[in-house]
């Protein structure tokens, strides 16, 4: 069971519950609309929007000038860096519901967004002096300094990226499932 999903109850939901009332064992069609489900969700990863089509917040620009695997993370794969959230994806769908979410911990903050507390900090750092200015450089690194440094109390704000929910488009699509799913048990 996903750690993070989104429960929607709308008018789709009546036209599901029909036709699951109308067949005795539903959980082939759950199946179907929970991989669908799954498969859109992809997709808004992939294109970066939300279940609208609306685009995601950019990245601070702070964000994208840093550093990854020696070269500039950039501007695309918003939540896609590492691809944990992305790969972490799951459906599941029993005879009563189709489900589509991921249980990493930091899902539910980039679908709702929010704020994260981090609390002062001291530390270990090794600078080296690198065209007239300190930076900061792997520690055992030739020439560089180890000071204590400290961090102060404070708060990172991550804007909501919704990835999970539905559309109109979503919404044609389950029903056209149901259909054929019906039209397929009806030849049985």
């Amino acid at each position: 069971m996903p750690g993070t999903s989104l429960i929607i109850d709308d008018e789709l939901t009546p036209v599901i519950t029909a036709i699951g009332l109308s067949i005795s064992h539903p959980g082939a069609l759950t199946a179907e609309i929970a991989a669908y489900l799954l498969t859109s969700t992809q997709r808004r990863f992939e294109r970066q929007v939300d279940p609208d089509g609306k685009r995601w917040q950019a990245l601070a620009r702070r964000t994208s000038m840093k550093k990854v695997r020696g070269r500039r993370r950039g501007t695309g794969n918003i939540l896609r860096l590492s691809n944990h959230l992305y790969d972490t994806l799951v459906h599941t769908s029993d005879d009563r519901s189709a489900e589509v979410g991921s249980n990493v911990e930091y899902a539910a903050i980039h679908q709702y967004g929010g704020e994260i507390q981090q609390y002062a900090r001291s530390q270990r750092a090794s600078f080296k002096k690198i065209r007239k200015r300190y930076r900061f450089v792997r520690p055992g690194t030739k020439g560089a300094v180890d000071r204590n440094i400290t961090i102060g109390e404070h708060s990172i704000r991550i804007p909501a990226r919704p990835y999970l929910g539905f559309n109109d488009q979503d919404r044609a699509e389950i029903t056209a499932i149901g259909r054929e799913w019906l039209a397929r048990e009806a030849q049985l």
